[in-house]
């Protein structure tokens, strides 16, 4: 005897509307999760990038200096193996053939350095004065004065003997002082020369 094969139910049909309609299209975020993954580790990457970039360009090569090696006036300090000091200088009266603007006078700056046995590298002096922080860098080409090898602005790096940086300022006539002379050398970590400075 033979047993029958059960009968085959017939496909169900396909509503013809069901059967043309498109799928449904995948959500806004699914569309988007590779671009949302990366915009969410370059954000950070890129906020870490710029705060470094700006406090290495506000700090410097190392450290901003920072630490004042106060000098009173006629005296020396020694730094980095250097011997700064006494600071001397005053008003120039003689303008005569400078560029000088008006209300304003000129003030020089002379600061003895005896670099030791090795030259030494610093920063253009810089004027600040006492009560209210304002600073002025040197002016030399600026009013028409030359360059001179007898009376440099910034240190000399390759001489071992002792000289004298020669430094100009032209500040309004009504700043009357007192004022810190600031030279920074390049070695000198977080530290600087301050001169009290009276002219």
């Amino acid at each position: 005897m033979t047993i029958p094969l059960p009968p085959i139910p017939p496909a169900p049909r396909e509503d013809p509307e069901t059967a043309t309609a498109p799928g449904k299209p995948p959500s806004w975020w699914r569309r988007n999760t590779l671009a949302l993954v990366a915009l969410a580790l370059l954000l950070p990457a890129t906020a870490f990038a710029v705060g470094w970039q700006e406090w290495y360009q506000y700090f410097g090569f190392g450290v901003r200096a920072v630490t004042p090696v106060v000098v009173p006036e006629d005296e020396t300090t020694d730094l980095v193996g250097a011997v700064w000091g006494p600071v001397r200088g005053g008003d120039i009266e003689d303008v005569s053939g400078l560029d000088m603007p008006e209300h304003a006078r000129l003030i020089a700056v002379a600061i003895p350095v005896d670099p030791g046995a090795e030259g030494m590298a610093c920063e253009t002096p810089t004027l600040v004065e006492q009560s209210t922080g304002r600073e002025w860098s040197p002016v030399r080409a600026e009013i028409g004065l030359d360059w001179s090898a007898d009376e440099p602005e910034t240190c000399l790096s390759d001489q071992a003997s002792p000289y004298e940086l020669i430094v100009p300022f032209v500040v309004p006539d009504d700043v009357e002082g007192p004022f810190w002379v600031d030279v920074r050398p390049y070695d000198a970590a977080a530290s600087f020369v301050r001169f009290d400075f009276a002219p």
